[in-house]
């Protein structure tokens, strides 16, 4: 598209939008265009106005008479109603007038029911102007220090860490610490939006306007309910010569093993109580070991007899602070800097897995058992194992230079066929490349395919774990093209 076609598209749809308000008895003035919207209590004049980044962002609606629109988490800070959900943006469907309409008509009939069924969004934030202190304010279980006073400390990457502690009568020298106390405003229908409206919620179990007078409060951190839903949100106050409190808020999130894992999937609590073992932690099995652990597993056990060499780096998960530790030790490392709580639930074993005593002791000890190793012997070893046992590994190599990967279930579910042979590409244009100590070429297989393979294997070996498997064999497939004659 164009400079003059874009010019001419956004042109058009201001014009033709506009058509459709003149239609509906909409008249322009110089707030916006103003006019009727009717609902089952009547009906309400507001204004809608057309925002500069039209049609790519929607219209807004105020009404002309503030205080006829009941104060709701469905009206804006300035008063505007709040039309368009952030997942809401599909298909620009607000260009067209009478569908916008339509939209701004069934608002008021949520408001006119009392918003029954609300979706309980916890965007308290919104309701509050930033902090000019654009720190990020780090929490934990804030129920311990409820109705307590707190002190946040500075930390590394402009983080300020929350703990128990009051500010001293005599000021610190060279403190850079920030005090302030922790209240509940408990259920929250209407959204508070000034500092009298959060004072008149807490009521005096606390003199905090005081002690924000005082300056030995600085920082109040106030917990919220929405139904089911619990928020917080953390406030920056300060004395204003006459007498009130000028209140912002800080850039906050939750540190919580809660908040961590909020975002691993429906799955996550549930594969918290299973154990899984990865044998092979090279870059494959690395990157699967990863996957599991933000998916939710938090038992897991890796083997590996090798050690991490500078030219690893570029596939595997860990970085070069790692060279020269065993595999399955600097995966472990790794995964647990980026998440303390895993320290006691992962394992390492730091030899390989050559006897069918270890392998039918793993399978015993594990609720899956995930090969990585890409050695036919240790796959030879597991299947037998799995199957003498009545139960299953699941297998995963790259093949064809990372053209392919392959997961099989060893032995399939169900009695099903297993997956047919792979079919061997050999690269005939790709140079050789050998490296001192390497029986063999070095594999040609990119980063991008064994993150790939790892993500389908992880897919597969959640199923297996929850007992809803994806196929009953595995799966083949050539990352240029689709499955193979197995799961889609």
């Amino acid at each position: 598209m164009t400079s003059d076609s874009f010019d001419e598209y956004v042109a058009y749809s201001r014009q033709h939008f506009e058509e459709g308000l003149i239609r509906a008895g909409f008249s322009e003035s110089e707030a916006g265009w103003e006019g009727l919207v009717p609902h089952s209590a009547g009906t309400t004049r507001v204004v809608i106005g057309l925002p500069p980044r039209f049609p790519f962002r929607p219209p807004t609606v105020e009404p002309v008479d503030d205080d006829a629109v009941p104060w709701s988490w469905h009206r804006d800070p300035g008063g505007a109603l709040c039309l368009v959900a952030e997942d809401d943006h599909d298909g620009l469907w607000w260009t067209e007038a009478s569908a916008f309409l339509e939209h701004v008509t069934a608002w008021f009939e949520h408001a006119d029911a009392g918003w029954t069924g609300d979706r309980p969004d916890l965007d308290l934030d919104r309701y509050f102007q930033p902090s000019a202190d654009r720190r990020l304010y780090l929490y934990d279980d804030l129920g311990r220090y409820l109705n307590h006073f707190v002190r946040f400390t500075p930390s590394s990457n402009r983080t300020m860490r929350i703990r128990h502690g009051t500010r001293p009568r005599r000021a610190l020298k060279h403190s850079k610490d920030r005090f302030g106390y922790v209240a509940d405003l408990g259920e929250v229908d209407v959204p508070p939006r000034t500092w009298a409206d959060i004072s008149a919620r807490l009521g005096s179990n606390v003199d905090l306007d005081r002690r924000i007078r005082e300056q030995s409060v600085a920082v109040v951190v106030l917990i919220y309910r929405r139904g089911t839903q619990e928020g917080a949100i953390v406030l920056d106050v300060a004395p204003m010569k006459d007498g009130g409190t000028v209140v912002t808020r800080l850039r906050s999130g939750s540190d919580t093993e809660a908040a961590r894992s909020a975002r691993a999937g429906v799955l996550a609590p549930e594969l918290r109580e299973y154990r899984v073992a990865v044998v092979g932690a090279g870059a494959l099995g690395s990157f699967i070991a990863d996957m599991l652990v933000r998916s939710g597993v938090r038992r897991l056990t890796l083997i590996d007899d090798d050690v991490v060499m500078p030219g690893n780096l570029v596939r595997h998960l860990v970085g070069p602070d790692a060279v020269g530790l065993p595999k399955a030790e600097a995966v472990k490392r790794h995964l647990v800097r980026h998440n303390d709580s895993l320290a006691d639930g992962i394992s390492t074993i730091n030899h390989a897995l050559t006897s069918g005593a270890d392998a039918v002791d793993h399978l015993r000890n594990h609720d899956l058992v995930v090969n990585a190793t890409a050695d036919f012997a240790t796959t030879a070893l597991l299947h037998v194992s799995a199957r003498s046992l009545g139960t299953r590994v699941l297998s995963a190599a790259l093949q064809n230079d990372g053209r392919t990967y392959r997961i099989d279930v060893l032995p399939p579910l169900d009695d099903a066929a297993p997956l047919p042979p792979s079919a061997t590409r050999a690269d005939t244009e790709a140079p050789k490349l050998f490296e001192a100590g390497c029986g063999s070429p070095i594999s040609p297989t990119p980063p991008h395919a064994v993150v790939e393979a790892a993500a389908a294997t992880v897919r597969h070996a959640i199923g297996l774990l929850v007992n809803r498997p994806l196929h009953p064999a595995g799966e083949t497939r050539h990352l240029h093209s689709a499955p193979e004659g197995s799961h889609q």
